[in-house]
């Protein structure tokens, strides 16, 4: 008795077998097909098994290890690459495993190695905008925290000329400004005080100056529940929250004051290239008197302290048209 090998004519795996085991039936150890043992004395023209030369079972190479290079090389263009190129290279070396007719070790090797490479380096860009991004939200609410410790809240934004000129305020219907007729009256070098609610109004028409810019009156509109004054250049004064009926109405705010009653005021003003808005909830100081409308205008003074660095103010006296009562 002697021993043989001859090839599963299935998935052409080499089976060791004894020469007394010839036209016995056995399972494939590999694809655990039903074969036939052979008998060499009485069929001497069986053909060895494979060699890796010449053979009756060709190798091919693997598609899926074809697959898990060429996916995971599009990782670098497509991001996504990466998963499909691993999952590939995974199933090509076990199925090279089970199938030794199969080959592409060096193909799937390499897809997975390119793979996990996309896969790092993806994971540590998102690691990185992750952490930008909680730096810029704890920065952000310790800036709002220390704003809000002054008693003080501004939200600026920043607009180009050409943006600030496509976007314009839509004014309601019953809105209607009104020009000043009069020169404007030379601002006074400064009228800031830490206390207009308990000083006397100016005597001129508004005028004051927003971040050292000269600020003079062009038009008023009063609209219920908000007061606009603009000035030249695309200045404005803007004081909304009001009562809903703000004709012969006085309000009186003090820095100290706080609180969501308070009105709000906004100034905007242009800086450099850009136009610039700065709101404020507390932290000013306001008089302001509307009179009674006589007919659709109205009379109102005005004596408003910001609490920025520049101390900027506006205050003086000027006429709006009341909104027409339904």
């Amino acid at each position: 008795m002697s021993e043989f090998n001859f090839s599963c004519p299935a998935c052409g795996r080499n089976i060791s077998y004894d020469t007394a085991q010839a036209g016995t039936a056995m399972a494939c150890p590999l694809c655990n097909a039903s074969i036939t043992v052979p008998d060499i004395s009485a069929h001497p023209d069986i053909p060895p098994p494979w060699t890796g030369h010449n053979g009756t079972t060709a190798q091919r190479t693997s598609r899926l290890a074809v697959a898990s290079l060429v996916c995971s090389l599009s990782s670098f263009f497509t991001c996504i690459g990466w998963l499909p190129g691993i999952i590939c290279g995974h199933l090509a070396k076990t199925r090279m495993r089970r199938n030794s007719s199969l080959k592409g070790q060096g193909l799937a090797t390499a897809g997975l190695a390119i793979g996990y490479l996309a896969l790092a380096l993806e994971a540590g860009t998102v690691g990185v905008k992750l952490w930008q991004f909680s730096t810029a939200m704890k920065h952000g609410f310790e800036n709002a925290r220390q704003e809000l410790k002054t008693n003080s809240l501004i939200v600026t934004h920043i607009q180009t000329p050409a943006a600030s000129s496509n976007t314009q305020r839509v004014e309601p219907t019953m809105a209607v400004a009104v020009v000043a007729t009069n020169p404007p009256a030379e601002p006074a070098p400064s009228e800031w005080t830490s206390d207009p609610a308990n000083s006397p109004f100016p005597d001129h028409q508004v005028s004051g100056r927003l971040h050292g810019i000269d600020f003079n009156f062009r038009t008023a509109l009063l609209r219920r529940g908000s007061l606009l004054i603009r000035g030249p250049n695309g200045m404005v004064v803007e004081v909304f929250r009001l009562s809903n009926s703000i004709e012969d109405q006085t309000y009186a705010i003090e820095p100290s004051d706080g609180g969501d009653a308070n009105p709000r005021v906004r100034m905007t003003w242009n800086e450099g290239d850009g136009v610039m808005t700065a709101t404020y909830a507390k932290g000013y100081g306001m008089k302001l008197q509307i009179n009674q409308a006589h007919g659709q205008t109205v009379s109102a003074k005005i004596y408003l302290c910001f609490p920025d660095d520049s101390k900027s103010w506006v205050a003086g006296t000027f006429q709006a048209r009341a909104p027409k009562q339904q």
